[in-house]
């Protein structure tokens, strides 16, 4: 989606061009908050179940967005990532969008989607534009600890602390 605003933004500043010959200045799209901007972040808990950055450098190692993974998400985003680990376990989130959609479509396919948090489970927000979904590493009082990518915008790993009560959990295979 990102990519087709930039490029509705492009055309429509080419289409003044040919029209009046003259180049106009464009404002670029205004670039959604990251996460982080939007729950803050803390550093994360200690445990023993750190899933660590798994994620194959054939999408990790070239520039966000620009690919497309084996289930249809963009590579170093936070779906392409939690797609890669369901996967992994023998399930599939393949198609299901932009994160702010993962819950409605788990639902659909029959799995659990609650406000309980467990290791392995899917923590899934529709906050911001896209949405965003972690791995739940663990599980501390009000607080879990979630690997993802992209919770700062940058396209990269992260492990940190987030509220319980901001997600919503996908059982996957839990």
């Amino acid at each position: 989606m990102r990519r087709l605003t930039r490029a509705l933004t492009t055309l429509a500043a080419a289409a003044v061009l040919v029209s009046t010959g003259t180049a106009t200045a464009t404002a670029a799209p205004a670039r959604a908050l990251s996460m982080a901007a939007q729950f803050g972040t803390a550093a994360a808990s200690t445990s023993q179940d750190t899933i660590g950055d798994t994620y194959p450098a054939k999408w990790r190692d070239i520039p966000q967005d620009s690919v497309v993974d084996d289930w249809n998400m963009y590579n170093r985003e936070c779906v392409s990532w939690a797609a890669f680990n369901v996967a992994g376990h023998g399930e599939s989130a393949s198609n299901y969008g932009d994160a702010k959609y993962w819950d409605d479509n788990a639902r659909q396919h029959g799995y659990r989607v609650d406000n309980s948090p467990t290791p392995g489970s899917i923590a899934q927000t529709d906050n911001g534009t896209y949405g965003h979904v972690a791995i739940v590493d663990s599980v501390h009082g009000g607080t879990a600890t979630v690997e993802d990518y992209n919770w700062a915008g940058d396209g990269h790993y992260l492990r940190h602390d987030v509220n319980v009560g901001d997600f919503r959990y996908i059982h996957f295979y839990n």
